[in-house]
């Protein structure tokens, strides 16, 4: 679990914590909009979800105001204060501004509205959401079109950032940060305002580990939480490769845990806070039963050593805005340069059947 403090302090000793995230399931489609067209806990759902995942241990909550489930989870967390187990000062619970939020004028009202639908004084975290601006049209239009286009803003993100930084001098919220944001960018929010994104949440998951971003925010004292961890697998298109590989089976069959529960593990290791979508029982158990175990070395490395791809989540929608953070050409030659440099890497750990007990088998992740 995470503790109330875990995200307000500069250096973090302990990288052993998991978040819940309740934007949508675990099986979202694997592709560039995934996130977008991400079905999204409501209701029922979203509520016996909050309830499990209090019961189990997690802490730390993770929503949104484009999730539209806010009120949802406010009330579950209000419930389970009310019936005694579990305190205010003990939930930590991030939400976040939208796009068509930017305006600065509009910062304060919206956090105001988002704070009424949780129910709760304050906020213990507040992101951007995105560093590119969307047309405001009403607060229920959340993306705002024309035809095919997207209507975008080019109100500078710097001007929204310091609007949120009033958010906390107001007292509305605790902390606030970033979510998508690339390294420029947040090197121009330190160097423009008085107070350093507490967080930089962005997609990260084995294959699409960021690294140059994770040790820049690292070095910064800025803390990195990561969504769509697992890489948003999709059981019937077998995608991404590497979940359903052969290898990963080799290392649920050795570890006894689940694929997720591996990647999960391996990614705390890594040094960031993997928040994963959850909606099963099952899985929001077995998300946080993951503290008992720890890969070997050599696991680690061929993990780590998995062929990079290209991110799921690529907003290309608005890739022709000023502030669109994503550089996919480069990411493109990134891959296949670090590819080149992985092709001597080990392969992974074979466990024979009793039929192939003879045999050796070489074969790698994808």
């Amino acid at each position: 679990m995470i503790p109330a403090d875990f995200l307000t302090s500069n250096i973090v000793e302990d990288n052993s914590q998991v978040a819940v995230i309740l934007g949508g399931n675990q099986n979202t489609q694997c592709g560039e909009k995934a996130l977008l067209m991400a079905p999204k806990l409501r209701g029922y759902q979203c509520s016996a979800a909050v309830h499990c995942a209090i019961e189990t241990g997690f802490r730390h909550f993770d929503t949104a105001y484009y999730y539209e489930n806010e009120k949802e989870i406010g009330e579950a967390l209000r419930t389970q204060i009310k019936m005694g187990n579990i305190s205010r000062e003990n939930i930590f619970l991030t939400t976040k501004l939208w796009n068509t939020h930017h305006d600065p004028r509009d910062v304060r009202r919206i956090c105001e509205k988002q704070l009424e639908l949780l129910g709760f004084s304050y906020i213990d975290l507040y992101l951007m959401h995105f560093p590119v601006g969307y047309k405001y049209v009403c607060d229920e239009i959340l993306m705002p079109m024309s035809g095919d286009e997207l209507q975008t803003v080019e109100i500078d993100y710097l001007d929204t950032w310091r609007a949120m930084e009033n958010l906390v001098k107001l007292g509305m919220v605790r902390s606030i940060g970033l979510s998508n944001f690339n390294m420029e960018q947040i090197q121009r929010i330190i160097q423009c305002s008085s107070s350093k994104p507490v967080v930089n949440q962005v997609e990260i998951w084995p294959g699409f580990l960021q690294k140059d971003l994770v040790d820049y925010c690292r070095y910064n004292g800025i803390i990195v939480t990561a969504f769509s961890p697992l890489g948003q697998p999709n059981r019937k298109n077998h995608c991404p490769v590497y979940f359903f590989s052969e290898g990963m089976k080799r290392l649920v069959k050795k570890y006894k845990r689940s694929a997720s529960q591996i990647v999960l593990r391996y990614l705390i290791d890594y040094g960031v806070v993997p928040i994963p979508k959850a909606a099963n029982p099952i899985h929001i158990k077995e998300n946080l039963n993951i503290f008992d175990f720890k890969l070997d070395e050599a696991d680690t490395r061929l993990l780590r050593g998995i062929k990079p791809k290209s991110r799921i989540v690529k907003y290309e929608i608005v890739k022709d805005h000023m502030f669109y953070p994503f550089e996919l050409l480069k990411e493109n030659n990134e891959e296949s340069e670090v590819k080149d440099s992985q092709t001597k890497e080990p392969k992974l750990p074979y466990f024979p059947s009793e039929e192939e007990e003879e045999k050796e088998n070489h074969e790698n992740y994808e």
